[in-house]
């Protein structure tokens, strides 16, 4: 396609294959899913803390959080996934406050930086750069 008579190329609408959030926030809610067990924190039982709601906690966000970066790969646009992912990645950073498990610091600052992580990930993607252009001689050609 090309604009009106001018023999110029319309500009590409950016590619999702060609953004790193989505195969980011993946990774993180992965690492999320086996960090009860690589920290063993599902298992202890700090004074004044409740690590088996940390948890299942970081059990059921990361496969939430890993479920929408899924679905947000088989799309062109930015939609609302990134906007969920950004409001569970602020849950899961205050989770260690709204239930209780502060006095875990191993769940506690798991949470902390996932959530940060999920968080920025998903803001880059919502505000960042709608996606990078190929330069190269092989790249798909769309009409």
């Amino acid at each position: 396609m090309t604009y009106a008579n001018t023999g110029t190329p319309a500009p590409r609408p950016p590619d999702r294959a060609t953004r790193w959030q989505d195969p980011a926030n993946l990774i993180i809610a992965i690492w999320f899913f086996v960090s009860p067990w690589v920290l063993a924190f599902g298992y202890s039982t700090a004074v004044g803390a409740s690590p088996v709601a940390a948890a299942w906690n970081a059990w059921i966000l990361s496969v939430i959080v890993f479920l929408v970066a899924l679905t947000a790969m088989g799309r062109r646009t930015v939609n609302g996934q990134e906007w969920f992912n950004l409001i569970l990645g602020v849950w899961i950073f205050i989770a260690p406050w709204v239930l209780g498990f502060v006095g875990a610091p191993d769940a506690a600052w798991d949470h902390w930086i996932v959530g940060a992580l999920v968080f920025l990930v998903s803001a880059s993607a919502i505000w960042g750069p709608r996606g990078v252009e190929r330069t190269d001689a092989h790249a798909p050609v769309r009409h």
